[in-house]
């Protein structure tokens, strides 16, 4: 991490431990742009807003609705998803 003040950054390695994803999917989030990441040498950095832009702009697939086992026109599933 880098500290700067009250600027930090993280290195691709701590943001995958952070979200519990492998390096690799946040590199690729990072070339797609999923991720906003600045390039110093070799490797990605991304700040602590970017961090958490990038899970608040996550889309959660629980719905506080009563539906369950609804099925879209696409075929795609919306609805609870219940432990039995």
């Amino acid at each position: 991490m880098i500290e700067v003040d009250d600027f930090k950054a993280f290195d691709a390695n701590e943001v995958a431990e952070m979200l519990d994803l492998k390096y690799r999917t946040v590199t690729r989030y990072i070339q797609a742009g999923k991720i906003r990441a600045r390039k110093i040498g070799k490797k990605y950095f991304v700040t602590e807003q970017d961090v958490k832009a990038f899970i608040l702009a996550q889309s959660t697939n629980v719905d506080s609705g009563n539906r369950t086992n609804e099925m879209t026109e696409s075929g795609d599933y919306e609805g609870q998803i219940r432990e039995d």
